[in-house]
């Protein structure tokens, strides 16, 4: 009787854990993107190439424009913002090339460059709406008028706070 019953139990406990298993094969990461292009470049360029490695590694991965890091994707008067014409450093685009085994030639140019790259290769990116207003780079909640990037979906702070609970790792730069 107790060989039977460990026998029902083992595939029931298989079974159950079994979806689990198979629903976090694909790592969740979310990047916080608080820190300005203008007052510390390295922060949101190295968020970058940590994004892209992500993605190369298989992870699904969210990114949230928070903070200061809104300014960096504001329009300026002359049309376009402070990172989308800012050069790559060209040891760094030989580094990438190196570490993500592709030709120098398909390395982003410029941040611009590297931003459209990492939305093509599935990164979502998110804006904080409220800081948007608070910024005044937007007058109302729920616009992206004011912001280079137009795939950037504005959130709310409580989808804020799903983000960071569902995501399985969390980096902030």
């Amino acid at each position: 009787m107790k060989k039977m019953l460990l026998l029902l139990f083992i595939p029931i406990m298989l079974f159950s854990f079994a979806p689990k298993v198979a629903a976090k094969e694909k790592a969740s990461m979310l990047f916080h993107l608080k820190t300005g292009l203008k007052h510390n470049d390295a922060q949101i360029c190295v968020a970058y190439n940590m994004i892209w490695a992500a993605l190369e590694e298989g992870a699904s991965v969210k990114v949230l424009v928070d903070a200061d890091a809104i300014n960096t994707f504001k329009i300026g008067w002359l049309g376009k913002d402070a990172i989308q014409k800012y050069k790559l450093p060209e040891n760094l685009r030989q580094g990438l090339a190196t570490q993500f085994e592709v030709p120098f030639e398909e390395t982003p140019v410029t941040y611009g460059d590297f931003l459209n790259m990492l939305h093509d290769k599935g990164a979502e990116f998110y804006i904080n709406s409220a800081m948007l207003v608070v910024a005044g780079v937007e007058d109302q909640l729920g616009t992206v008028e004011n912001v280079s990037a137009k795939f950037f979906k504005p959130v709310t702070l409580r989808e804020m706070i799903r983000f960071r609970m569902n995501s399985d790792f969390y980096m902030v730069y």
